[in-house]
């Protein structure tokens, strides 16, 4: 057994989240994708207030002026494909970007979509603000793959804290006898922790919710965990959360044999670990 606690503790103290407040919106992103089509929003706000009635002559005078202009309005109905492919009123198949290659195609699809009486009923004063808006939206669709990463920046918060000695994203290849062991594999650990005489080789997760993805990791890393045996100054360690555990749990136990594994609960107990590491002589 590589764990000292049991397992059914381990499993008790899983919890239910990891995010904080910066888990929700990455602003930056939203700023930048906003600003990448800034320009063509400007144009576009040349038609915000027009009467209905001139719409189509007024996407006409900017069409001829500035035809990339329409070739962001799919943001503006939050979707991110503008190859995404829809009916149309006729029935027929078609992508969203086939529309904006034509006034009467632009015109099409505004009054299809409604965006015609979004832009003409002067409720809408700048396209930028009312984007950012929507890219923030669209950004909330990323949170499940933010939560690898939050979980990553708070083991390197509590490593710094510590005053532990790590890196983070460390190639196989930085350490050349690991690397003839595990062959063709080229291997990349979420932290590299050193202490006074061994090296420790860390994989980190979070999991709030249950998949085959759970079963997945488990897999590999009792798979990886036995490579590290025959080296005295390298072992590998598997931190990693959530609840989502819980719906796996026969799996995670299954690791738990060969694996060496903390949760947040227990960090600290391989802080320790990593602090009483006697130097060699």
């Amino acid at each position: 057994m590589k764990n000292n606690l049991d397992f059914k503790q381990f499993l008790a103290t899983l919890k239910p989240s990891n995010k904080n407040l910066a888990f929700y919106v990455d602003w930056q992103k939203c700023l930048k994708n906003r600003d990448e089509i800034s320009i063509s929003l400007n144009h576009l706000n040349f038609l915000l207030g027009k009467n209905r009635a001139e719409l189509k002559q007024n996407i006409a005078k900017l069409f001829k002026e500035y035809p990339k202009a329409f070739e962001c309005l799919h943001i503006i109905l939050a979707v991110r494909d503008k190859k995404d492919v829809l009916f149309d009123s006729f029935g027929r198949q078609r992508a969203l970007n086939s529309y904006f290659s034509s006034v009467d195609g632009i015109y099409e699809f505004m009054c299809e979509s409604s965006l015609a009486e979004v832009f003409t009923d002067r409720k809408i004063k700048d396209l930028n603000d009312f984007v950012f808006g929507v890219e923030v939206g669209l950004d909330s669709n990323a949170r499940k793959n933010r939560s690898g990463s939050t979980m990553e920046n708070l083991i390197a918060q509590i490593f710094k804290k510590a005053s532990l000695e790590f890196k983070e994203q460390v190639y196989i290849t930085d350490f050349t006898d690991l690397h003839k062991a595990f062959g063709e594999d080229i291997k990349k650990f979420d932290f590299v922790v050193f202490g006074k005489e061994k090296t420790y080789f860390i994989e980190c997760n979070f999991y709030s919710s249950g998949g085959s993805k759970l079963n997945e990791t488990s897999r590999a890393y009792q798979d990886l965990a036995p490579k590290f045996d025959i080296f005295e100054n390298y072992e590998f360690i598997w931190i990693t959360d959530g609840q989502g555990w819980l719906q796996a749990k026969n799996k995670l136990e299954e690791a738990y044999k060969s694996v060496e594994l903390y949760n947040l609960s227990n960090i600290q107990d391989f802080i320790s670990k990593v602090k009483n590491d006697k130097p060699s002589h």
